[in-house]
């Protein structure tokens, strides 16, 4: 097969009838490859915007095969080319590919050319791939380097640096952590240098949160360790919880374990939730897990908020939970749902549920529903939500609304 390619100015569809009849995909990408190495740059790039215009796999097979080739001599214009096929390097996709390729033999000049790319999405992901390569490198320079930056500059590739630092060397992790004076980039390296601790010595990283006398110093560390203790044990991690005094702490705690729960099992989680000694943050918790296996199984989140008949504060969060996350995946059963429930404070929790969950989808709805709230002071403030994000979608049909059903005060007090 390879003897048919001798010509270097051979046009490239001759090279496609030949691809056409190789066997398997190895067989292609390597007379991909071979047509490729006997082309100049400029026969390169000509030959790649010509194939760019054209769809199919085999024409895929030879774009990435020149790309590849292109990105040995001219990196930036191989990467500039994939980006107009791929606009937002997507994972696996020909910018992305142009970008591994480019950080493993000069991540700082990648990292140069993503800061020019004017689009956010390719920007963070060619720019993370230039900050894998980098951290893998020298992961200490890494730091040093996205410690010094602002989010919008940069800095939040500290993650991907502190996660490569604090695998080689914790403590040196935590002694560049303590460096660093911009509050958004902290609070990126310390979650992330606490769930490698966390994974590797759990007591340490559970010393490391309670070492802390600033809680908004401590709330990302309480985060990144709840997320890791959810999935080792949630009993266990119900027991740091209950330690943690201050609330912005503990509620940053619990988030951590129930965004690691969120597509997991929660059945651990649920049958020590009794255990949650603080009662508001015990309600949140009642609220956010309902919220979240509504979305899944609405059944299953009612039922289970239906159990907790000794707990009336986590009883009403959990149906606000439920109705929340049921009018997500469902809001027309999630309706005939409350039109079944008495009234009383379970159907006030469900609808206030809905409304929160469905008023960016359907305001008038939503609106229709929270008129149905017994509570007047819960009924004008959740109105006043409903009508304010609906003015913003469409004023008229909002001040309409508000008039026809004797409202205009509120959206007039919250405008």
């Amino acid at each position: 097969m390879e003897s048919r390619i001798e010509s270097k100015g051979r046009p490239v569809a001759e090279v496609l009838a030949d691809m056409a009849l190789a066997n398997g995909d190895e067989a292609k990408a390597a007379l991909a490859a071979a047509y490729s190495a006997r082309l100049s740059r400029d026969e390169l790039v000509r030959s790649i915007r010509d194939l760019q215009a054209q769809p199919g796999s085999s024409q895929e097979v030879v774009l990435r095969a020149m790309l590849k080739q292109l990105a040995t001599q001219a990196p930036s214009v191989a990467l500039q080319l994939a980006l107009e096929k791929d606009p937002q390097a997507a994972n696996d996709g020909l910018a992305a590919m142009v970008a591994e390729q480019w950080a493993s033999a000069d991540y700082a000049g990648l990292y140069d050319y993503s800061r020019t790319l004017t689009s956010d999405r390719p920007k963070y992901r060619v720019g993370g791939y230039a900050a894998f390569a980098w951290a893998s490198s020298d992961p200490a320079a890494a730091f040093q380097y996205f410690s010094g930056l602002s989010m919008q500059d940069g800095g939040g590739f500290i993650g991907i640096a502190a996660s490569e630092l604090a695998r080689r060397d914790p403590n040196a992790a935590l002694e560049a952590l303590d460096k660093i004076q911009n509050e958004q980039v902290w609070d990126r390296a310390a979650g992330k240098i606490t769930e490698i601790i966390a994974q590797r010595a759990p007591e340490q990283a559970i010393a490391l949160l309670f070492d802390q006398d600033d809680p908004k110093a401590a709330a990302p560390i309480a985060n990144a360790l709840g997320s890791v203790m959810a999935e080792a044990s949630a009993a266990e991690g119900i027991g740091v919880l209950n330690r943690l005094e201050d609330p912005r702490v503990a509620y940053s705690f619990l988030f951590g374990m129930l965004g690691k729960l969120r597509d997991g099992d929660v059945s651990e989680f649920a049958a020590n939730f009794s255990q949650i000694k603080n009662e508001n943050v015990r309600a949140m918790a009642a609220r956010s897990l309902a919220r979240d296996v509504a979305r899944q199984d609405p059944g299953e989140a009612l039922a289970w908020a239906a159990t907790l008949t000794g707990d009336e504060q986590s009883r009403r969060m959990a149906f606000q939970g439920a109705a929340s996350g049921y009018a997500a995946n469902d809001p027309q059963a999630a309706a005939r749902w409350f039109e079944t429930l008495p009234q009383g404070v379970e159907r006030e929790s469900a609808i206030y549920g809905f409304v929160e969950q469905y008023q960016w989808r359907q305001p008038a709805e939503s609106a229709n529903w929270a008129l149905k709230i017994a509570d007047a002071e819960a009924r004008n403030r959740f109105l006043s939500s409903v009508l304010a994000n609906w003015s913003r979608r469409d004023a008229d049909a909002a001040r309409t609304w508000a008039t026809q059903t004797g409202n205009l005060q509120l959206l007039q007090t919250r405008n």
